[in-house]
């Protein structure tokens, strides 16, 4: 089964994607966006191969896995409004995390160090890649998100080898990846905040108004940085004992913290292959479960994923791939409900 090809007509793709950020959307519509979103799993290889090759040269340990776009989570996007009521997304066709890669790093030194190698002349000479912005534009690290978000992002244009030059183009010449780099401890913050949310049926991680739950999860993202990776870049006015004292008051009104670290994890990881959809659906009594559904290629991982979002009875469908199941289960942590490390973390360096 050969990789989705984007649709031709890159204007169509953007107008379907204003379409449903409207609520007029036709079937036809979805479908567009759909095989547009579909067709960055061909990126994906590309990326993950160019990546691990790299990785493999290092002598410290680096976690790494990709993942397409749910279908859903385009879509909400899609909905999404600013305050004015203007669609956060205009240009579908521009959004460039369809295709994402992850690596997570002991601690910020190595993290710093790596992606300074990606960005060296030495590694960009062998291809034709681009980075498309400014290497500070998306350093959540430097400058946190609201949220309390950390990581740093950077999004290039796909070109292998000797695209640029030939004149023959393939038709997945141009679509934007984005990779995401992110310490331990950040990334156990980001899986605790998807885990919350989805016990809770909140929407945390893309909270424009600041709520109680997001002041604990931004709050609680600085002490980590603070008391764990020696950073400060987020509420200068208040001391680091003050901040503790906050959490713990927001922590006995709201539970957050109680409720993760009661949670049962999911230990369904013994199937996992190279190409997997993870499932999580949820039973008749409300409780819910992860399946792993393991497969051959790409592209029908991709096509499960697709048919599992349609479905009414699935919770969160996505396509993953990863070599090594163990990094897998890490990285994707949120799927198999495991916020241990942040529950650790935070009773650790947050005196909770």
């Amino acid at each position: 089964m050969a990789y989705q090809e984007p649709p031709s007509n890159k204007s169509a793709v953007r107008r379907a994607g204003l379409a449903i950020s409207a609520g007029n959307a036709t079937d036809d519509d979805y479908l567009l966006v759909d095989k547009w979103r579909s067709a960055h799993g061909y990126v994906i290889n590309t990326f993950q191969a160019w990546l691990k090759g790299h990785i493999n040269k290092q002598e410290y340990y680096i976690e790494f896995a990709q993942r397409l776009k749910r279908r859903n989570t385009v879509t909400d996007k899609l909905l999404r409004k600013n305050s004015a009521g203007t669609p956060l997304i205009a240009d579908v066709s521009a959004m460039h995390d369809f295709a994402g890669c992850r690596m997570i790093f002991n601690d910020v030194q190595q993290l710093v160090e790596f992606r300074s190698y990606i960005h060296s002349s030495q590694v960009m000479r062998n291809v034709e890649h681009s980075l498309r912005h400014d290497p500070d534009k998306y350093n959540y690290i430097e400058h946190p998100k609201a949220t309390g978000y950390r990581g740093i992002h950077d999004v290039y244009r796909h070109f292998p080898r000797g695209s640029t030059r030939s004149q023959e183009k393939k038709p997945w010449d141009g679509l934007l990846v984005e990779l995401q780099y992110r310490t331990r401890a950040q990334h156990a913050w980001a899986t605790a905040v998807e885990i919350s949310d989805l016990l809770d049926g909140e929407r945390t991680k893309f909270e424009l108004d600041s709520t109680e739950r997001g002041r604990f999860f931004s709050i609680a993202s600085e002490i980590i940085a603070r008391r764990h990776e020696g950073l400060s870049k987020a509420f200068p006015e208040l001391d680091t004992q003050d901040l503790q004292i906050e959490l713990q008051g927001l922590e006995d009104k709201l539970g957050i913290l109680r409720r993760l670290e009661l949670l049962k994890q999911f230990e369904d990881e013994e199937n996992l292959q190279n190409h997997n959809v993870l499932n999580i659906h949820r039973h008749q009594n409300g409780s819910l479960e992860l399946e792993v559904l393991p497969f051959k290629t790409a592209a029908l991982a991709i096509a499960k994923a697709s048919e599992l979002e349609a479905s009414d009875d699935s919770v969160n469908a996505v396509y993953v791939r990863s070599d090594n199941p163990k990094q897998l289960r890490s990285a994707y942590r949120n799927y198999f409900y495991d916020p241990i490390d942040f529950v650790k973390i935070i009773q650790e360096e947050g005196g909770l």
